[in-house]
């Protein structure tokens, strides 16, 4: 059943993509950013309180112009970490908020969703986590390998992540696209234990570089964004040579 989720996503990743061709020049090089600590506990409730209002943000890019797609869905991520978890927050304008899948593993990427992949082990990128999460809060998770500057090879959904807490929140009306929507707002809690089986330091210490990205599929009327560019001429998410750099840092966010 999870290898034909898979088959399927492909499919339609590559029925979507060919609606679009790629707009922006060539990346030169890979987005880095910091991820600091958390000056204090992190509720995980959807909402952007003080704490995340602290923490470095980086904004999506367009590299595909869709010719369906009515005005860009912006996209602002923000990460934190504490001894045991890894913290993102996604904000996400989009006039036409949609969102039907609310089952575990269900087909998120048909609509607008937000994932990150990661791996500790910044020198491999063969192997990496894939967590993507539409409005709803509904989970698609799984282990990718034989990743590198061409696509990605081997998906296995048959891995389930261990403790990972998602909560969102949204201003508009979910699947009623004859009005216009503002956006949404989703939080996640990652403990790092379930980044264990791919090496490295768990948890992180200072200075210590993982390989990840940051995705958002189109929706309704929408655009493929990253954070750091695939550099491929139609919408492909899985090249993980092109994952960009977080560094993690003992400095506390404020």
């Amino acid at each position: 059943m999870r290898s034909s989720l898979f088959v399927m996503a492909l499919i339609i990743c590559t029925a979507a993509s060919a609606m679009g061709q790629r707009v922006l020049d060539l990346p030169e090089g890979l987005p880095s950013m910091v991820i600091e600590r958390a000056p204090g506990p992190i509720k995980i409730d959807g909402q952007v309180d003080k704490i995340w209002k602290k923490a470095e943000s980086v904004e999506f890019v367009f590299p595909w112009n869709d010719a369906a797609a009515e005005g860009a869905q912006s996209t602002e991520a923000r990460m934190l970490w504490d001894d045991d978890n890894l913290y993102l927050l996604f904000e996400c304008v989009d006039p036409f908020l949609d969102s039907e899948v609310t089952e575990k593993d269900g087909p998120v990427y048909q609509e607008d969703a937000v994932e990150i992949f990661a791996t500790p082990r910044a020198e491999d990128v063969t192997a990496y986590f894939g967590y993507e999460m539409n409005i709803n809060g509904a989970l698609l998770d799984y282990m990718a390998f034989e990743g590198g500057e061409q696509r990605t090879k081997s998906i296995h959904f048959n891995w389930e992540n261990e403790g990972v807490g998602i909560a969102t929140s949204f201003d508009g009306t979910l699947n009623d696209h004859a009005d216009t929507d503002t956006g949404w707002i989703l939080e996640m809690v990652i403990p790092f234990d379930n980044f264990r089986h791919l090496g490295g330091t768990i948890p992180p210490v200072e200075g210590d570089v993982w390989r990840l990205n940051l995705n958002r599929t189109k929706g309704y009327n929408g655009q493929f964004s990253q954070w750091s560019d695939s550099a491929t001429d139609h919408a492909d998410f899985h090249r993980a040579a092109r994952f960009g750099r977080a560094t993690f840092t003992m400095k506390v966010a404020k």
